[in-house]
C-alpha cells in the first residue's frame, strides 16, 4: 500500500513544474535516452482516441542492452523475468492475459493460434528504431488477439544515406552481442543489411530455499540474425521488403522444485524463424490513399528432451500467412477506412498434431472531427475456419479542452479464439482432456482518463475496466491426475494506468509509470479471488542526465521498477514476494562516431522469483553489468 501512495504522490507533485507554452502531439513518449519527443506515423493511428505509448529504443548506445529491457521502460506492460533463456518471458499489457495481447511486427501479427508467448529475444535490439504500445481493447480495428491490446515492434527503415555501424557489447555471464549494420542509399530507393550474433553461458548461481547454492546450468544461448530492407518508390507505390532470419540454439535448465526434481540439464532447443513481407502504399491524392501489405512467418523448433518425464526429439513448424489490403479516404470532417484481411496459420507438430486455421476480416474504421471534438468508430468481422464468425465494435472520443490538455474516453468489444494449445495441449505430468465444447472468450472494455502535453512536461492517466465473459482456464482434477481447459462464467480486470515526463532543464529528463491492477474471478470456484502471477502494482522511474564531459555529449541514468508480489496458486493462499530493480548506466562520446556505453542492472542483487506455483520456482538472476561500444561510419 505504502508503495501505492508514493508513486501516486510522485507522479502528481510533478503538476507544479507544468509549464505555460504547448507543444503538439497524440502520445506520451517514453524514450530510451532523452531526446525530443514527437509523434511518428504509428499504429496507433487507426485508433486516435486509444492511449498510446512509444518506446524510441535507437540508438542501442544510450543504456539499452536488451528488447526486453527496452519493453519495461513502459509501466504498463507487465513483463516478468524467467531467468532461464529457452522460456520465453509472457508479455501483457494493464493486468490482462498475455494470449489476450496482440504482438506485432512491422504491423504483421506474431501472436499465433497456438498460444505460446511470443519469443522477443528473436529481434534484437539493434535492430528495433521504436516499440508501439496501444492499450485497451481493440479486437475492432486490429483482429481478434487484441482485446487487452497491441504492441506493435518497429525495425528500422534505410536511411537516405550511405552509412555504416558498428555495436559490440559484452557482460556479465558470458553475454555478448555483435552488429554490424549497413546503408546504401539509391537514386529512387535506398537498401540496409545487418547481422546480429548473441550468445550468453547465464550459469548465474542461486539460492535454495534450505540455503544450499546451485549454478545454472544448461541455460546458454546462441543467437544469429539478418535483417534486410529495400525501399523504392514504384511509380507512385511507397515500397517496402524485408526479409529477416533468425536462428538461435538455447539450453533448456528447467525449474527448481522438490529437491531440484524439475532440473534438465541435458534438455536443448533448436529454433529458426523466418520473415518476409511486402508493404506497399500510394496516395491517390490529398484526400484518399491505398496500403496493401503480405507476409510470412514460418517458425521450427525443435526439442531434444532427455529427463525423467519425457525423452526422445519433438519437432513443431507453425507457418502464419497475412495478406491485408486498406482504403482511406475523406470527405469534409469524415475519414472512413474500410479494409481487408486474411491470416492463415499451418501447423504440424509431433506433439500437437497437424491442424490448420484460417480468418478472413472485414472492418470498416471511421473518424469524426468536430473540432474541439474527435469521434472515432470501427466495426469488424471476423470468420474463422474453426468457430463461427463474430463482430466487434469499438467507439471513442477525443476532446481537445485547452491546447496543451485533452480527454480521451474509449469502448469496445474483444474475441480470442481458444488456442490450439488449448485445445490440444499435450501433458508430460497429467493425462489432458480435449474439452470439444471449449468457447471463445469475449470482452467489454472502457477506458478514460486526461493528457496532459507541455514542452517540458507530459502526464496521462486512464481508469480502466474490462469484463470477460468465457474467460479460458486450466482445470486440474487431482483424483484422476487429469488437465483439461474449461470456460470460467466471467472475470474483470480494473485498474489506472499513469504516466509521466519532466524534463526541466535541457539536460534532465525524469520519466514515471504506475499501473495499478486487479484481475478478479466473478464466478467459479474461485470467485473473487485475483488470478495467479499477475502483479497488481507497477512502478517504473527513469532519470536520464546528459551532462558535457570533456566538451563530448555523455548520458548519465538511472531507473527503478518495483513489482508487487503475485499470487502463486488460484486461491490466493500463497504469494512471491516484492521485486525491486534499480539499474544505472553511463554512455560517453569518446571521439566523433563513437560512443561507449555502461550499464549495472539489478544493483540491489535482487533475486526474488517472478514465477512460483506451489514448490515450483523459476530462479532469476541477480546484479549483472554490461559494456557497449557503438561506431558509426
Amino acid at each position: 500500500m505504502q508503495h501505492r501512495v508514493y508513486a501516486l504522490l510522485a507522479l502528481f507533485l510533478l503538476f507544479p513544474l507544468l509549464p505555460s507554452s504547448p507543444v503538439r502531439g497524440e502520445e506520451i513518449v517514453v524514450t530510451a535516452s532523452p531526446l525530443a519527443d514527437e509523434t511518428p506515423a504509428t499504429v496507433a493511428g487507426k485508433s486516435p482516441t486509444s492511449f498510446t505509448q512509444t518506446v524510441k529504443v535507437n540508438p542501442l548506445a544510450r543504456g539499452l542492452t536488451g528488447t526486453l529491457n527496452a519493453l519495461r521502460l513502459s509501466g504498463s506492460v507487465d513483463l516478468p523475468e524467467y531467468g532461464q533463456s529457452y522460456l520465453p518471458s509472457t508479455l501483457s499489457l494493464r493486468g490482462s492475459k498475455d494470449q489476450q495481447t496482440l504482438i506485432m511486427l512491422d504491423g504483421v501479427p506474431l501472436s499465433s493460434s497456438l498460444g505460446d508467448p511470443v519469443d522477443l529475444s528473436l529481434y534484437p535490439v539493434t535492430d528495433i528504431d521504436r516499440i508501439e504500445i496501444v492499450k485497451g481493447s481493440t479486437s475492432a480495428t486490429y483482429g481478434p488477439s487484441a482485446m487487452g491490446g497491441v504492441v506493435n515492434i518497429v525495425t528500422r527503415n534505410p536511411a537516405p544515406e550511405n552509412a555504416a555501424e558498428f555495436t559490440s557489447s559484452l557482460g556479465s555471464f558470458g553475454n555478448s552481442l555483435f552488429n554490424i549494420l549497413l546503408n546504401r542509399e539509391g537514386d529512387d530507393g535506398g537498401f540496409m543489411a545487418g547481422i546480429t550474433r548473441s550468445s550468453g553461458d547465464n550459469d548465474y548461481r542461486y539460492e535454495r530455499p534450505d540455503g544450499t547454492e546451485l549454478r545454472r546450468v544448461n541455460n546458454d544461448f546462441e543467437s544469429l540474425s539478418l535483417l534486410s530492407k529495400a525501399w523504392t518508390d514504384l511509380a507512385g507505390w511507397d515500397t517496402t521488403l524485408t526479409g529477416n532470419l533468425v536462428t538461435q540454439e538455447l539450453g533448456s535448465p528447467g525449474g527448481e522444485g522438490y529437491g531440484g526434481a524439475y532440473l534438465t540439464p541435458d534438455d536443448r532447443v533448436n529454433a529458426s524463424q523466418y520473415f518476409l513481407a511486402l508493404s506497399t502504399a500510394r496516395q491517390i491524392d490529398a484526400e484518399q490513399g491505398l496500403v496493401f501489405k503480405a507476409s510470412r512467418i514460418h517458425n521450427r523448433t525443435h526439442h531434444i528432451n532427455d529427463n525423467a518425464w519425457v525423452a526422445g526429439d519433438s519437432w513443431t513448424k507453425l507457418t502464419s500467412d497475412f495478406l491485408e489490403l486498406g482504403y482511406t479516404g475523406k470527405a469534409g470532417r469524415l475519414t472512413a477506412s474500410p479494409g481487408l484481411a486474411w491470416r492463415g496459420e499451418a501447423l504440424s507438430s509431433d506433439e500437437y498434431g497437424v491442424h490448420r486455421r484460417s480468418t478472413t476480416s472485414g472492418s470498416l474504421g471511421t473518424s469524426l472531427d468536430l473540432d474541439p471534438l474527435t469521434l472515432t468508430g470501427a466495426f469488424r468481422y471476423d470468420h474463422s475456419t474453426r468457430f463461427d464468425g463474430h463482430w466487434t465494435w469499438q467507439g471513442g472520443l477525443l476532446w481537445n479542452i485547452a491546447p496543451h490538455a485533452k480527454l480521451k474516453a474509449n469502448a469496445g468489444t474483444g474475441y480470442h479464439e481458444p488456442t490450439m494449445g488449448n485445445l490440444y495441449s499435450p501433458s508430460s505430468f497429467t493425462l489432458f482432456v480435449t474439452n470439444p465444447g471449449l468457447r471463445p472468450e469475449k470482452s467489454l472494455g472502457f477506458d478514460a482518463g486526461p493528457e496532459f502535453l507541455f514542452e517540458k512536461f507530459g502526464f496521462g492517466a486512464a481508469y480502466f475496466l474490462t469484463s470477460y465473459d468465457d474467460l479460458i482456464t486450466w482445470s486440474y482434477d487431482e483424483g484422476t491426475n487429469t488437465s483439461t481447459c474449461v470456460n470460467v462464467d466471467e472475470a474483470t480486470v480494473s485498474g489506472i494506468d499513469s504516466q509521466a515526463w519532466v524534463s526541466p532543464v535541457n539536460a534532465l529528463k525524469v520519466s514515471l509509470g504506475y499501473v495499478y491492477s486487479r484481475f478478479v474471478n466473478r464466478s467459479g470456484p474461485f470467485e473473487s479471488k485475483t488470478l495467479p502471477l499477475k502483479p497488481g502494482q507497477i512502478f517504473t522511474v527513469r532519470a536520464d542526465l546528459l551532462p558535457t564531459v570533456w566538451g563530448r555529449p555523455a548520458d548519465l541514468f538511472l531507473s527503478y521498477q518495483f513489482r508487487e508480489g503475485v499470487y502463486r496458486d488460484d486461491a490466493n493462499t500463497e504469494k512471491t514476494g516484492n521485486r525491486n530493480i534499480l539499474d544505472l548506466g553511463a554512455s560517453l562520446e569518446v571521439v566523433p562516431h563513437a560512443v561507449a556505453a555502461f550499464k549495472v542492472s539489478n544493483l540491489r542483487d535482487d533475486r526474488t522469483p517472478e514465477y512460483a506455483s506451489g514448490d515450483f520456482w523459476y530462479p532469476v538472476p541477480g546484479r549483472t553489468c554490461r559494456a557497449s561500444l557503438q561506431l558509426t561510419f
